[in-house]
């Protein structure tokens, strides 16, 4: 067919993510053709989380289709957290080159559209499921305008939004939790998960104090509700406003995380989500007319809870995107230009056919030799029934077939197989390969009709995004956890023949059709890409045999050190050669000076915004006020309406006919207010004409209390996604915290 009978969407997040990637999605004009390559940007460049432009994936996806410039392009989709523009995803937000390089991407603008966070995370979920049509829930730390949890349904090939909540739901609990309590740092939940089955004989240490109703999964009192994204690592402690540092210890060293305090902790988190989402699964199965559930988000990953909540509902299939975080993000903003943009509607779709996650390019047999005649590293041919024996016999196997799979799991292309019949491969992992917490249990690959015999699972798991009782833990112990579960993965010879061929002639030898599956990475590492990433992960460990494609290596044969440097150097110096012809080839005016200056500029602009702009428009709104002589009813908390009165120009001078106290304050506990105070019962019965929310943390609840009163009064919000409390922008605010706070 040729490529002008071909038309290509590309998808890639708007703004600076731990888990920046791109996606192209190609599809036929006569709508017979329609496939995909994606990949993350760290599996790229080598380093986890890197919040870059995703120049190197950009570039990965369009050589795999032949692609050379930008123009070839016929969508780019990119998804929007604060307002809905290509450039600056909200002026909240830091500027980074990440920023300053779609300044500079050589890129039609009037081919790009934007599409709602978790709208994108429905996509990628909804249109890979192979559903008719399904409830849709999605629930992470937070998407384009804060909201934590979303339903959608989907119906052939359409989206629809039902309902959507804003709060400090259970996706930012478990970050918190993770991060301040247990310090297992950025991209930890699953550590935590895994500690989470040691706390549970001991006492309960957090106390959640939530809000379940409906679609609300409301923990404002336990993190504090905030008008914007990253308060847990913006607000100084004296501020007094992150009860998680102030009511709880936090672990200093990591031998201490199996202790009766922080194991607790994890099992209470872990517990915690497990209720969330089963009462979300029961409301969103109430609100739908359909037997299937898709379920996407970073939340999603927590294989445990999708697992009880299908237990605890009445759907008949679930369905769990492989990458189900943000790093399916460009998988699902191509999909919906594809299913949704009027620049296709004329061409006849085709529903998508996804029978796995391997969505990155295949490496030959002749990539895998040139390289290991680059290094000179010994090797010979091999087949399944050699590798079987190998697993039996208790060697540990570094395997490499095929494309890479797409999200943090291995599936049988980038996998660390081993015997798992041998309780003792689980720390002879931990300790000498994967250099990661004794805790940390490791999943199971079985074939798929052999799953209900081992585990207890009715439905297949593909992407190994459910936990499952084990029903024969003696005979597998090494991928059975503490509390007799894992995370299991169904086989089947369609999705991945050669991993299925190998599983069963280790079955065919052990009569145990299931073996050891890790991701193929030292800790702290991504998942290797490339057959030179699997030879340097697999001579930097203590692996027995590597596999690639369809030669293996002994590690006895070879002279690590010497290779290891080798490998090392040219890795770096490709990398970096392979981002300098991308951004001469996307970004082509790219420069690193201007870039620097740029970022600090906007810095300055994004500053002001965060510190100053509430204030600004505050003191705007209060001529106006003055000059109607506008009737004005305040709500919110006594310190921060104490604040205002003090100091915001003419805020004494409006007509102020009174104050309903929300009863929640961090600086005055007994504080009363100059305005005559009313309660909340009397708000249908007071002559005024607008209302003033004088509350930060609170902001969103007060909006929730005045919705529930249907209350059609105009609502003026001192703060925006962009602003933060008048706390922390007055200079003097020490010295009076200091003075005050004791009231």
């Amino acid at each position: 067919m040729p490529d002008n009978e071909f038309r290509y969407v590309l998808g890639i997040q708007c703004f600076a993510n731990q888990d920046s990637g791109a996606c192209i999605v190609r599809f036929s004009t006569d709508g017979k053709i329609l496939d995909f390559i994606a990949i993350s940007e760290e599996r790229l460049i080598r380093k986890k989380y890197p919040y870059t432009f995703p120049i190197h994936s950009i570039g990965y996806c369009m050589d795999h289709y032949g692609l050379v410039n930008l123009s070839e392009i016929d969508l780019l989709v990119t998804d929007n957290i604060r307002i809905n523009r290509w450039f600056f995803s909200g002026p909240a937000y830091n500027i980074s080159e990440f920023d300053y390089l779609k300044t500079k991407f050589a890129f039609d603008p009037r081919k790009i559209i934007s599409i709602g966070h978790h709208l994108a995370h429905a996509s990628s979920v909804y249109y890979t499921s192979n559903f008719e049509d399904a409830g849709i829930l999605i629930i992470d730390g937070n998407g384009s305008d804060l909201e934590t949890t979303s339903y959608f349904l989907g119906k052939n090939d359409s989206i629809k939004l039902i309902e959507s909540y804003k709060a400090r739901g259970i996706g930012d609990v478990y970050s918190a939790v993770t991060k301040w309590i247990l310090n297992l740092g950025t991209g930890g939940e699953g550590k935590t998960m895994g500690l989470a089955p040691y706390g549970e004989k001991y006492k309960t240490v957090l106390n959640f104090e939530k809000k379940l109703e409906g679609v609300k999964n409301n923990f404002s009192n336990f993190m504090r509700r905030m008008p914007y994204s990253d308060v847990l690592n913006q607000i100084d402690p004296k501020h007094k406003i992150n009860p998680i540092k102030e009511k709880y210890l936090k672990c200093e060293k990591k031998d201490e995380l199996l202790n009766p305090y922080f194991s607790r902790v994890a099992y209470d988190v872990q517990n915690e989500t497990e209720e969330v989402m089963s009462h979300l699964g029961n409301d969103l199965y109430n609100k739908i007319n359909s037997k299937n559930i898709c379920v996407a988000g970073g939340v999603a990953l927590n294989s445990v809870a999708n697992k009880i909540m299908f237990d605890k509902t009445n759907f008949e299939n679930i369905f769990v995107f492989p990458a189900c975080s943000d790093a399916g993000i460009p998988f699902g903003l191509a999909l919906w230009g594809y299913y949704n943009s009027e620049k296709f509607e004329n061409i006849p779709k085709k529903r998508l056919e996804f029978e796995n996650a391997y969505t990155g390019k295949e490496y030959s047999d002749e990539d895998v030799l040139v390289m290991l005649k680059k290094y000179e590293i010994p090797f010979k041919k091999t087949d399944t029934n050699e590798v079987s024996q190998l697993i039996s016999d208790g060697k540990i196997i570094g395997w490499f077939q095929g494309g890479s799979e797409y999200g943090p799991r291995a599936l049988g292309h980038r996998s660390i197989l081993a015997d798992s019949r041998r309780e003792e491969m689980k720390d002879i992992l931990n300790h000498k390969v994967k250099h990661r917490e004794s805790f940390r249990p490791f999943a199971p690959a079985v074939l798929a009709e052999f799953c209900n015999e081992y585990f207890d699972i009715d439905c297949e798991s593909p992407y190994m995004l459910l936990v499952a009782k084990v029903k024969k833990p003696d005979l597998i112990p090494a991928i059975t956890h503490v509390d007799g579960t894992a995370r299991v993965q169904t086989v089947t010879k369609n999705a991945n023949g050669i991993f299925y061929d190998l599983i069963n002639d280790f079955y065919k030898k052990t009569n145990v059709p299931v073996i050891l599956n890790t991701s193929f990475n030292d800790a702290g590492e991504p998942i290797v890409e490339t057959p030179e990433d699997a030879t340097y992960c697999f001579l930097n460990t203590e692996m027995d045999y590597l596999v690639l494609n369809n030669y293996i290596l002994n590690s006895s044969d070879i002279d690590k050190n010497l290779i290891l440097e080798k490998i090392d150097l040219e890795r770096n110096k490709r990398i970096h050669e392979d981002e300098e012809k991308y951004l001469n080839t996307f970004c082509p005016n790219y420069d690193k000076d201007e870039c620097e200056n740029f970022v600090k500029e906007h810095n300055k602009i994004s500053e002001w915004h965060v510190k100053y702009s509430a204030k600004y428009e505050l003191e705007k709104k209060i001529v106006e006020w003055k000059r109607k002589n506008t009737k004005l009813l305040i709500i919110g908390t006594n310190d921060h309406t104490e604040i205002l009165s003090r100091q915001i120009n003419d805020f004494m001078k409006l007509n102020i006919i009174g104050f309903i106290d929300y009863g929640k304050n961090d600086l005055y506990k007994n504080k009363k207010q100059n305005y005559k105070t009313f309660e909340w019962e009397q708000i249908s019965t007071l002559d005024y004409d607008e209302i003033i929310i004088s509350t930060h943390e609170y902001m969103y609840e007060v909006l929730e209390m005045l919705e529930k009163k249907k209350v059609a009064k105009i609502i003026y919000k001192i703060y925006n996604n962009a602003t933060r409390s008048f706390l922390e922008t007055l200079t003097d605010f020490p010295d009076y915290y200091n003075s005050n706070s004791k009231n």
